[in-house]
């Protein structure tokens, strides 16, 4: 069976996410593991180098294993009360650990053998122009495939999820495991890429037709597609058809040296959390681990 990994802080927006994948879930057959990674308190620089008393780091751990119990407890409720199959039997577990979001996370869904990340997507305020935050940042850095949910975004059917592309070869294997995930939904998967106008010439036409042909020889989903998006430039391609593309989903490849790591990285950092009110998977290079 497939796992979906959730992190969980308690708050608004983590619950959603955890609601959406439990509706995911039953969509692919697949339990949902909500995990939370508590941090003990720091005051000062000074006192990194004290030993934290075990009393009070027992106190912080119990305090965020009840609530996760009752998160679980919830979470399980909803997802029962939405699905009424004769012996529907909602999978949803808990663990509370300590330590830094970003490495638990990773450590977790390696070790246990996860398929899929689900977190959730704040909003960005005035004075947050990073990409979509710093935990959800520092967990794509990790090299993981992580569904990003906008807060207060519902789950629904996914019916077509745009891949963005440079037809690096390298897309196909993720075009593979992104076939695997859509095969449940029966889910359109619109390959796009965006130029403009002066880019159009016989070789990136060439390399275009080159990479199609890679994808209907090595992807076996005959629901897939591709559209040319013209645009000046790399955001307002994406703004566009998450705009007028009719999408559920954007699957991105977080490669570095690839557009999505300049939309990261860049001096036109795109604020997705105040552009995108749809998931966004991102996704790691060459990745081959069914979704």
């Amino acid at each position: 069976m497939k796992k979906i990994l959730v992190p969980v802080d308690f708050s608004a927006t983590a619950e959603n996410a955890a609601d959406y994948a439990t509706d995911l879930a039953h969509g692919i057959g697949a339990r949902v593991e909500l995990l939370n990674v508590f941090q003990v308190p720091e005051f000062s620089p000074a006192a990194a180098s004290l030993v934290w008393p075990l009393e009070e780091y027992n106190l912080i751990e119990d305090d965020a294993k009840k609530a996760l119990e009752k998160l679980v407890e919830r979470v399980e409720e909803k997802y029962k009360k939405a699905h009424h199959e004769l012996g529907f039997k909602a999978e949803v577990f808990g663990r509370s650990v300590g330590g830094e979001v970003e490495q638990e996370v990773s450590k977790y869904f390696t070790e246990c053998k996860m398929n899929l990340v689900v977190a959730g997507l704040n909003r960005a305020d005035k004075l947050t122009k990073t990409l979509m935050g710093s935990v959800a940042r520092k967990i794509i850095e990790e090299e993981i495939p992580v569904l990003l949910i906008p807060a207060g975004y519902r789950f629904k059917k996914p019916k077509k999820i745009a891949f963005a592309t440079d037809f690096s070869h390298s897309d196909i294997p993720v075009l593979c495991a992104l076939a695997e995930f859509a095969k449940p939904f029966s889910a359109d998967i619109l390959i796009m890429h965006t130029e403009n106008s002066r880019s159009d010439s016989a070789d990136s036409r060439q390399k275009t037709e080159d990479f199609l042909n890679r994808v209907a020889d090595r992807v076996n989903y005959r629901h897939i597609y591709h559209r040319h998006v013209n645009s000046e430039g790399i955001k307002e391609g994406l703004n566009w058809i998450v705009k007028n593309g009719q999408i559920d989903i954007l699957a991105m490849v977080h490669r570095k040296h690839s557009f999505f790591y300049r939309l990261l990285n860049g001096s036109h950092t795109l604020n997705m959390s105040d552009h995108i009110q749809i998931p966004l998977l991102a996704l790691p290079p060459e990745h081959k681990i069914p979704m």
